[in-house]
């Protein structure tokens, strides 16, 4: 009597409970793997809905094994990274799985799509516009070209949108500069003034006020930067971006940076959530350049008015955060039932060090990252998010998948 044909076991499930088990996978890359066993399980996924991409991975990037750390499970895995990405330090992330790499400190800048591959190169000059007349005068008109080192870059859509506007934290004949690949000025980054403030984070948000580039100074003030309409309809215009700085009042406990202790300093973040801006600001002790860590988190959310003013909110309500520089995320707690409510995942970015940057190779060493929560820096749990992480290429970085 012949044995009949053997089959997988994974033939005999139904579509619907095949959906069902990948419902419970709540991080992208272990659906990945589910669709990866075999094609009965790969025709599973439409079954199921879309994957939930609100939490961050925790990318640890190395030159020769690269790896994420995924807060849903728990569990670090290798990545393979695109050619061009690979030993590149990264100084930017957007939804979808783009980071920004810097193949070198002065050029080699690229978004690129950890995920498919795609890569849009970005600008390796700054262009310093001088607009006659206009409020920032130099005492000359026309513009200078000058080089840059990216310290972040924020999109306001996904690179490869004619749409996106990218604005860049650098260091150069100014600290702000915009660019966008759908206009006529695609060889170099804009800038129009030359900025004295200290920025702390760049955050493209949207309000009813104001849509553009919010920017946060040491000073925790907001300016917002916005494209303007081209003068003439249907013909591809220079990028113009305009400038306005909101009318704030200091909170009543605001000391400025220069007034603090050496053993206490402060930075800020910028991250929204629920429609509104917040600003995170991180304590440290200890001496900025020998030993520094972070002592405490305290959150504001920004309150319209005239003036505007940053308002202590006692807790996160339901919400996690996670916080990098250009990068910042808050998530809804709800949607997920591995995180912990209340809790910030913070990284080691508080200041970029220039001398490892310039020095390519040298290790970057995150020795402050962690989590908080409640008024307390808690220990890495089953989940085991890294105290600590040294690489040869970049800090870490969160990636939005």
């Amino acid at each position: 009597m012949a044995r009949p044909p053997r089959r997988s076991w994974s033939d005999g499930l139904p579509p619907e409970l095949m959906a069902i088990i990948l419902l419970q996978l709540n991080c992208l890359a272990d659906r990945a793997c589910f669709a990866a066993v075999c094609r009965a399980w790969r025709s599973a996924a439409p079954y199921a809905d879309g994957p939930q991409r609100g939490v961050p991975w925790l990318l640890l990037p190395t030159r020769d094994k690269p790896s994420f750390l995924s807060l849903h499970s728990g569990a670090t895995r290798r990545m393979h990274l695109p050619e061009v990405a690979r030993g590149a330090r990264m100084c930017g992330a957007h939804d979808g799985g783009w980071v920004v790499v810097a193949r070198d400190p002065w050029r080699g800048f690229a978004a690129v799509n950890l995920l498919t591959g795609k890569r849009v190169p970005l600008p390796e000059k700054l262009r310093l516009e001088v607009p006659p007349g206009g409020a920032y005068q130099f005492g000359f008109e026309g513009f200078t070209h000058h080089h840059m080192l990216v310290r972040s870059v924020v999109f306001s859509a996904p690179p490869s949108s004619p749409d996106c506007i990218a604005a860049a934290h650098v260091s150069s004949a100014s600290n702000i500069a915009f660019w966008q690949p759908a206009t006529m000025s695609t060889s170099h980054w804009i800038a129009y003034r030359r900025d004295t403030d200290i920025i702390q984070d760049v955050i493209y948000h949207w309000s009813a006020q104001l849509q553009g580039f919010h920017v946060l100074t040491n000073r925790e003030e907001v300016l917002v930067y916005s494209p303007v309409a081209p003068g003439r309809p249907g013909a591809p215009q220079p990028l113009q971006m305009a400038c306005t700085r909101l009318s704030l009042r200091r909170r009543d406990d605001y000391q400025p940076d220069a007034a603090l202790p050496v053993t206490f300093v402060a930075t800020r973040y910028l991250v929204e959530s629920r429609g509104k801006l917040l600003m995170v600001v991180r304590h440290y002790t200890g001496n900025p350049v020998v030993r520094r860590r972070t002592r405490m988190f305290r959150i504001f959310e920004l309150r319209p008015g005239a003036p505007c003013s940053w308002l202590e909110i006692p807790e996160l309500a339901g919400r996690a955060l996670f916080l990098g520089r250009g990068c910042s995320r808050a998530v809804e707690v709800a949607r997920f039932g591995t995180l912990q409510e209340d809790t910030i995942y913070f990284l080691d970015d508080a200041s970029l060090d220039l001398s490892t940057v310039l020095n390519d190779g040298s290790s970057h060493r995150s020795a402050d990252m962690g989590m908080y929560r409640k008024g307390e820096k808690i220990r890495p749990g089953a989940r085991q998010f890294p105290r600590e992480f040294t690489a040869d290429c970049s800090p870490p970085i969160w990636l939005v998948p």
